[in-house]
C-alpha cells in the first residue's frame, strides 16, 4: 500500500503538474499572485497544477501586470515582465512635464528607461512640485509618491536616485527612525513591504525617500512619499478618509 501511495505521488508530480518560471525586468522582486494567491517573488520558479491560471505581477508605485497562462506537463511555462512607474500624486489631476515636455496628468502609467529626468507636477492651487530623478538599468523602487502643498508654500524640490537598493538622497549616509500615528489605526506598508500596524515607531532606516501607505479597510488608502534624515525622528500623523457609501 505505501508503495502505491508513493508511486501515485510521483504521478501526479510529474503528470499533473508543470514548472512556471516568472521574471522582471523591471521591478526587481516583484510579488507573483497565482490564481489570488501570493506565491512569492521575482525570480520565481514553482511546480504548479497543469492548466490554465490567472497571474498577476505587481509592487508599489508599479503598474501591475495581469494575464492568462497555459502551463504545459514536459515544457516549463515562462513569463517575462516589464512593469511601468506609476507617477502618482496627492491630489491626483496634476499635469506632468519630464524634460520639459508634457506627457500627461497623474496617476499616469510611464515606460522610463535608464537615464536622467527633470520631472515636474503642476496642478491649478498648489505648488509646483518638482525633482531630479536618476533611473538605473535595474530598478527595485518606484519613484516618489508626490504630495502638493497649497498655493503659497515653500517651493520643494528634490534630487533622488533610484536604485537596486531602494530611493536614496546622493551622498547621504547613515539612519534615522520613524514615528507613524493615525485615525483610526491602520496598517503600515513601506515601499509595498507590510511593517505593522499604527502607531508604530521603526529605528534604524537608512537615509533617503520611501514610498508610506497606510491601509484600513472600510477607508481610503493613504500614500505618501517621506524622507528619513540622518539621526532625525521622522513623525508622520494623518487621519484617513472613510470610503464613500454612495
Amino acid at each position: 500500500m505505501t508503495i502505491l501511495i508513493i508511486i501515485s505521488a510521483i504521478l501526479y508530480y510529474y503528470v499533473f503538474t508543470g514548472v512556471i518560471v516568472v521574471s522582471s525586468s523591471r521591478p526587481l522582486e516583484a510579488i507573483v499572485e497565482i490564481d489570488g494567491f501570493k506565491s512569492g517573488n521575482t525570480p520565481f520558479k514553482e511546480r504548479i497544477r497543469v492548466g490554465k491560471h490567472n497571474i498577476k505581477v505587481y509592487k508599489e508605485g508599479f503598474e501591475p501586470w495581469e494575464g492568462k497562462i497555459t502551463v504545459k506537463r514536459f515544457s516549463p511555462t515562462t513569463v517575462t515582465v516589464k512593469l511601468r512607474f506609476l507617477l502618482q500624486s496627492d491630489p491626483t489631476g496634476a499635469s506632468i512635464k519630464i524634460n520639459g515636455k508634457e506627457v500627461g496628468v497623474t496617476d499616469l502609467a510611464m515606460d522610463l528607461p535608464a537615464g536622467f529626468y527633470n520631472i515636474e507636477f503642476k496642478k491649478s492651487g498648489y505648488q509646483v512640485a518638482r525633482f531630479k530623478a536618476t533611473i538605473p538599468p535595474n530598478v527595485s523602487q518606484p519613484l516618489p509618491f508626490v504630495k502638493l502643498e497649497k498655493a503659497g508654500s515653500r517651493p520643494k524640490e528634490e534630487i533622488i536616485v533610484i536604485g537596486e537598493g531602494g530611493v536614496i538622497e546622493p551622498e547621504i549616509s547613515g539612519d534615522g527612525s520613524l514615528q507613524i500615528t493615525s485615525t483610526p489605526d491602520a496598517q503600515v506598508f513601506i515601499d509595498g513591504y507590510h511593517r505593522g500596524e499604527t502607531p508604530l515607531t521603526i529605528k534604524k532606516i537608512p537615509v533617503g525617500s520611501y514610498v508610506l501607505k497606510l491601509s484600513k479597510e472600510g477607508y481610503k488608502d493613504l500614500r505618501q512619499t517621506i524622507y528619513i534624515k540622518k539621526d532625525e525622528v521622522t513623525k508622520v500623523a494623518v487621519e484617513l478618509k472613510p470610503e464613500s457609501t454612495e
